[in-house]
């Protein structure tokens, strides 16, 4: 599968991510099992559709394993981490745009209010 297929698709079967991410179906499988992060949806007929944010997470995974020398547990870790850094800087930003949106409508209701 070449690159822009990968862009323009929104779920993958697992051959694909396999294919794609260079980890082998078992495996990702494994850490289905393991990694609650991982969310496939499974069909009625029982196969696993990855959403891209999956596969990301699976060559971001296989990067630690295999080429940071992390184990799985170390992985978890460092993908919870992660995580928490995302949320705390959306969390900032968020507080930063309510704040200012705040502070908008002061000014307008000051205005309004004419003083």
């Amino acid at each position: 599968m070449m690159e822009h297929d990968y862009k323009n698709k929104d779920y993958f079967k697992i051959g694909e991510v396999s294919r794609i991410s260079g980890v082998k179906e078992y495996i990702i499988r494994y850490w289905v099992s393991e990694l609650p992060i991982l969310k496939p949806i499974i069909t009625p007929t029982g196969y696993r559709l990855f959403k891209k944010k999956d596969l990301e997470i699976i060559i971001l995974l296989k990067k630690l394993i295999y080429e940071e020398g992390l184990t799985l547990s170390g992985a978890k870790r460092r993908l919870s981490e992660k995580t928490q850094d995302t949320d705390n800087k959306d969390g900032k930003r968020l507080k930063k745009n309510f704040d200012m949106l705040k502070q908008q409508l002061l000014d307008l209701r000051k205005m309004l209010s004419g003083t």
